[in-house]
């Protein structure tokens, strides 16, 4: 079976040679290919521009994009198996090779579950441990505002990046990120109140809790730690907080497919950065990237100057990826000294607190209170300012952009779009192939129906036209 790849007559029996044969970036890239294996019908389209990559990799290097990672999760993940490479590729549009668009892929081998380790496990734990503690050591009062407070805590901090997102969704910039779950989390603290108020009818948690929440560890076990009149107890819905942080872990260490993928084998980012010549200089028109799940955000070079979003020549758009659904947001994550600072401080406060809660002596409540609740609270905030968007860049600006290993060549082409499976397979195809369409009609990645069979229709269209030429010259 043949069929016409740019201009060219491709074997599609060939496909299984060319996945062996092409160099990857990655390990994690080259199994994920074995695995996901070849169509045996094969979809190609046709070019509506000139691949001009080998001739202008001098550009790619002077206009690539500045990408960074906001945080230790996506710092981990590049540096995991998940990580597949960045791949690129120049076109010149149809008759005006002064118009160009330099495309950039990157790829994970699989996208993993959005919620990381840091949202789900510590945060749970945190939780639970606090409120078995505050049911433990507080007064009734002292309890309700303790939880009123931390609860406000933690929605607070989800609530801010939540508003961030938020306001970007007239631009189509809206994002997904982790950190918006600190809301659900601030909500899950409210709910040791219905606990409270159902089982405290006195005005001492202490008092008459022996029935709803019974002795876990007497004074006789952590005699350093709590006292006679104030065993530990437990706590019906901080169990299920810890509970649920327990499950999280064993998921998070045995990694099973569906927490490790969160909808699909593969996850491809584009980024497509339009060039044209003004005089004897190049400079940038506009960018088109994936700002939510292949929704195509668009910023010209004005804009990008506006939101200080590009490099001080102009040459270097500034994108972040703040989330697991690795999409891009315009603006470049730096290290955030201040609040590092001010995150390791609360660090060095917690310390000093803890030592000094220790002088005070083990009967008094406002030691037991800053030891198991403050305390811990003020490493969580700490730790949290001062690494959670701890920025990381995506790819190494001093990359050898003549090597063909970053190209996206036909062979590699021919296996994106031909990879068993609807979601391993490369999505952006009509917009791929003509980037230079109309902007109205480019308002996502993903391809429509009706261009789906538009563009499956014109290979053969184009093929007969080339046999009617033919055929044409053979009778004069």
């Amino acid at each position: 079976m043949q069929e016409v790849l740019f201009g060219k007559i491709v074997d599609l029996k060939e496909a299984g040679k060319d996945a062996k044969d092409v160099k990857w970036q990655t390990k994690g890239m080259k199994k994920q290919i074995e695995k996901a294996g070849i169509r045996k019908k094969g979809l190609f389209l046709p070019l509506d521009g000139e691949d001009v990559t080998r001739e202008n990799v001098d550009l790619v290097k002077e206009f690539m994009p500045e990408i960074r990672l906001s945080g230790l999760e996506l710092r981990s993940e590049r540096k995991s198996k998940a990580w597949g490479g960045s791949y690129f590729r120049v076109i010149d549009e149809m008759n005006n090779p002064a118009h160009k668009c330099i495309q950039h892929v990157y790829v994970w081998t699989k996208q993993r579950f959005f919620i990381s380790f840091w949202v789900t496990v510590l945060p749970l734990f945190i939780l639970g441990i606090i409120g078995t503690l505050i049911y433990s050591y507080l007064s009734y009062q002292s309890a309700v505002i303790s939880i009123i407070l931390i609860g406000a805590l933690f929605f607070m901090l989800g609530a801010v990046q939540l508003l961030k997102a938020f306001r970007g969704i007239s631009k189509g910039a809206f994002y997904f990120s982790n950190q918006h779950l600190f809301v659900v989390f601030g909500l899950v603290m409210w709910t040791l109140l219905i606990e409270m108020f159902m089982t405290k009818p006195t005005n001492e948690v202490i008092k008459g809790a022996d029935t709803w929440h019974p002795e876990i560890i007497g004074s006789d076990i952590i005699e350093e730690f709590v006292t006679k009149e104030y065993p530990l107890r437990f706590s019906f819905v901080a169990a299920i907080f810890i509970m649920a942080g327990v499950i999280a872990l064993y998921f998070w260490v045995r990694e099973p497919p569906s927490f490790t993928h969160a909808t699909h084998a593969m996850d491809w980012a584009p980024f497509f950065v339009y060039i044209h010549k003004k005089g004897s200089e190049w400079e940038i028109e506009k960018v088109k990237y994936d700002s939510f799940h292949y929704y195509a955000g668009t910023q010209t070079l004005a804009d990008l100057k506006k939101i200080k979003a590009v490099s001080k020549d102009g040459k270097h758009p500034r994108f972040s990826i703040p989330n697991f659904w690795h999409s891009f947001e315009p603006r470049i994550s730096r290290a955030p000294w201040l609040t590092v600072i001010f995150g390791l401080f609360l660090f060095f406060v917690a310390l000093v607190l803890a030592l000094l809660s220790f002088k005070q002596g083990e009967g008094a409540i406002n030691a037991t209170t800053i030891r198991f609740v403050i305390v811990p609270l003020l490493l969580f905030l700490g730790a949290y300012l001062a690494f959670s968007k701890w920025p990381t860049n995506l790819v190494d600006k001093n990359i050898d952009t003549s090597d063909s290993i970053y190209h996206i060549t036909d062979s590699k082409l021919n296996i994106f779009w031909n990879l068993k499976g609807e979601e391993p397979s490369f999505k952006v195809r009509s917009k791929f192939q003509d980037p230079f369409m109309e902007d109205e009609h480019f308002s996502s990645f993903r391809d429509d129906l009706e261009q789906i069979m538009l563009y499956s229709v014109l290979p053969k269209i184009r093929e007969l036209e080339q046999l009617s030429q033919e055929s044409f010259f053979k009778k004069l």
